[in-house]
């Protein structure tokens, strides 16, 4: 499964997909967002192990978030 950015934060992802090539950082958060989500796809994995894979899924996205409200350029409200 890709991550779909629109489907995860909606309200980043036109922000994040046009900074995603210049933000070396971002990239690599992008990176490992669709690391866990391949994981998270894994069927055989533990309902314990589906849950941390979950949790750090969640911490990826709340750092996306964080990151784009860093940068006072990138909020365009």
């Amino acid at each position: 499964m890709a991550v779909d950015l629109i489907e995860e934060i909606p309200e980043l992802s036109e922000v994040l997909s046009g900074r995603i090539k210049a933000d070396a950082l971002l990239k690599e958060v992008i990176e490992d967002l669709r690391k866990v989500s391949t994981q998270l796809d894994d069927i055989s994995i533990t309902a314990s192990e589906r849950a941390e894979w979950a949790h750090i899924k969640s911490e990826l996205v709340n750092e996306l978030r964080r990151m784009v409200k860093r940068d006072p350029h990138s909020i365009s409200n």
